[in-house]
């Protein structure tokens, strides 16, 4: 039977987003993901990328492994994968590409919810660039990047920034932008530069 005062402790939701930019412009973000993640395994999913290759698991490997992250899977695809996999992970790893992209293989594999579930349920997500996007209220903050070659017609993303959207190598060129977005959906947004997270 399950101790009463232990099933009614919140889990707390450890979520870290990256602006974008390289590891070196992200280090102290990948530290947190480090420390939370501890010696778990981790799952990265590269997805949103034109075409996800074993240079990227070499590239998140360096950035990780000096961290004492050494356990680490990678998915270039969800095919062949059921969301119920992910409960064998400590840590996901979304990377950056096409944010419709990534948004369109989550929803049609069935992974949307079970990241969210995942989350929610204390593991750790990091999100870089379209995957940090992804995780917020609204994918629309990619618009001026990003091709919706997909044809998403529905910009929700999986909401997991308690209705908070996420805009991504934030320059201050783009404020003009931002106000739009900010008005036309009413959404408080999180302006990330490529240094920040």
């Amino acid at each position: 039977m399950p101790d009463p005062v232990s099933s009614s402790t919140p889990v707390p939701t450890r979520i870290l987003l990256g602006g974008g930019g390289s590891a070196e412009d992200e280090r102290p973000i990948f530290e947190r993901f480090a420390a939370w993640v501890g010696g778990g395994h981790v799952l990265y999913l590269p997805i949103a990328a034109d075409q996800p290759s074993s240079a990227h698991l070499a590239w998140l490997m360096a950035a990780l492994a000096a961290l004492g992250v050494q356990q680490i899977d990678m998915w270039t695809t969800l095919a062949g994968h059921q969301p119920a996999e992910l409960r064998g992970f400590a840590g996901i790893f979304i990377g950056g590409g096409n944010t419709y992209w990534l948004l369109h293989q989550l929803r049609t594999g069935g992974f949307g919810d079970a990241i969210r579930d995942f989350a929610l349920g204390g593991g750790v997500v990091y999100g870089g660039s379209a995957g940090a996007i992804v995780l917020g209220a609204n994918i629309s903050t990619c618009a001026h990047i990003d091709h919706n070659d997909v044809g998403i017609a529905d910009m929700h993303g999986l909401n997991l920034l308690d209705g908070h959207a996420v805009w991504c190598h934030y320059q201050a060129a783009d404020f003009p932008l931002t106000q739009v977005f900010v008005r036309r959906t009413r959404l408080p947004t999180y302006l990330l530069a490529e240094t920040t997270g």
